[in-house]
């Protein structure tokens, strides 16, 4: 018979038999719990990788696919890059030699920008044009025949030489030739085999905001100069290279040649942005850095009824005439082709000049009708009417433009200072611009004079309201 004494260890021991069983139990569960956890994340991991391999291997076949056939694209705006007189001249067979001239050309420079890889690609060539406008205009210049569409078999001859070489219609629309190029910019600047892209449109600088979202893409994108080219595009930070065996080295011009003052200065050469005073490149600009006061607007031909249907034509190939200012003439009213009122240019003043004017006007205000009207007929008008310097006038007329005129473009005073358009840079309308949405979208290409109907009669105190942009 057992003791108690030993009946009391057996029993222990039978509780540490249970508690080390119940022990190792739990640890065997959680080693299947963790066993279990771990081979489902393996298995989420090997489809993952499938997944991933899988797709891989479709990206290195679609990789190899865009490989394939690498191409460069040529896009030409050929209504402001007109061909060597050379090449026009020649007809047909112009068009065949400036087909293979522009390829040789666009070769060497690929060879600059690709190395090795340019002799994988083909070289595209898309010009875009108005060829019954560009006919009329080579026409007047002597170079083709005054039939009706003189340019096409230059086109087609262009066409027709090279597989991937078209010269394009694009209708005799204004921007016909502008939104096929976009378009067409915009589809190849994404796709791969596309390794770069000459751009022949810098006579234009409706282009530059559309080249902006492209800034700094110098190994993607190369700009063409052409005979006028804007130095705005430089501020895109693209690569800038020119084939001067193929384009004409100065714009084309057409006509008798215009009858100048000493001091008349050609349209295509005066800076606009310099007018409106924000031309970026000082000294090293193109164009020449003069004051509005200096610039004498050119008047238009009298044949309106010829020029009207050329629209674009006008725009890049024609050259106003000139006619010398006289302070005996009337003044005339420079108007677009709709008949609506163009402002001048006028440049921002400094902020020395608006100091100068805040010190002026804070001892007593000037008199907008006076200073800039000519006269004032309000005997007990409150204004200053005493001589003042010429930059505060310029200050003054600055002021008065951001002021709308109640007849906006259809006015036809000749001494009206206020408004008649938009005149800030970027400016979409919106507040806090006073002007509205038509004055922002208006045609600012000069067609024409209006003979002015009376006199400035605005109310001389209405001094200006403030002095700040």
């Amino acid at each position: 018979m057992l003791r108690d004494h030993d009946i009391q260890q057996l029993a222990g021991k039978l509780r540490t038999v249970g508690q080390e069983n119940r022990r190792h139990h739990e640890n065997l569960s959680n080693l299947l719990d963790n066993f279990n956890s771990l081979l489902e994340s393996y298995n989420l991991l090997k489809s993952d990788y499938e997944e991933e391999k899988e797709a891989r291997e479709k990206y290195k076949k679609m990789a190899r696919g865009q490989e394939r056939n690498p191409f460069v694209l040529v896009l030409v705006d050929g209504d402001g890059y007109p061909f060597h007189e050379d090449l026009i001249r020649s007809r047909n067979d112009g068009g065949i030699t400036a087909a293979r001239r522009m390829t040789d050309s666009v070769k060497e420079l690929l060879h600059d920008r690709l190395g090795d890889q340019a002799e994988q690609c083909r070289i595209m060539i898309r010009i875009y044009a108005n060829v019954l406008g560009l006919s009329k205009a080579l026409a007047r210049a002597g170079l083709v025949g005054h039939e009706a569409r003189s340019l096409a078999g230059f086109a087609a001859s262009f066409t027709r030489s090279q597989d991937l070489a078209d010269f394009i219609d694009a209708g005799d629309k204004k921007e016909g030739a502008d939104h096929k190029i976009r378009e067409m910019f915009r589809l190849f600047a994404d796709i791969n085999q596309c390794k770069h892209i000459f751009f022949a449109g810098c006579h234009d600088v409706g282009y530059l905001s559309f080249l902006m979202p492209y800034r700094g893409m110098a190994d993607r994108i190369t700009l063409l100069k052409g005979p006028s080219f804007h130095p705005e595009f430089r501020s895109l930070g693209l690569s800038i290279s020119e084939i001067p065996s193929v384009f004409m080295s100065s714009p084309l011009g057409i006509g008798p040649e215009p009858i100048t003052s000493k001091s008349a200065v050609p349209k295509s050469a005066v800076c606009w942005f310099f007018q409106k005073g924000i031309c970026k490149y000082g000294n090293e600009c193109t164009k020449q850095h003069i004051t509005p006061q200096q610039h004498e607007i050119s008047k238009p031909q009298d044949d309106k009824s010829n020029t009207q249907s050329t629209v674009r034509e006008m725009k890049h190939y024609t050259k106003m005439p000139q006619s010398p200012s006289s302070k005996d003439e009337e003044p005339l009213i420079h108007v677009n082709k709709n008949g609506e009122r163009i402002d001048t240019a006028i440049s921002q003043p400094t902020n020395e000049e608006w100091n100068a004017y805040a010190r002026r006007a804070k001892q007593h205000k000037l008199c907008n009708q006076y200073h800039l009207g000519g006269e004032c007929s309000n005997l007990s008008c409150q204004f200053d009417h005493s001589n003042v310097d010429d930059s505060l006038i310029e200050v003054m007329r600055y002021i008065m433009r951001q002021h709308v005129c109640p007849s906006g473009p259809d006015c036809r005073l000749s001494k009206c200072y206020l408004g008649h358009m938009c005149q800030k840079p970027g400016c979409t309308g919106g507040k806090p611009c006073r002007f509205n949405q038509h004055a922002h979208t208006l045609d600012r290409q000069v067609w024409g004079t209006s003979t002015p109907t009376d006199t400035c009669s605005y109310d001389s105190n209405s001094s200006d309201e403030s002095y700040a942009a």
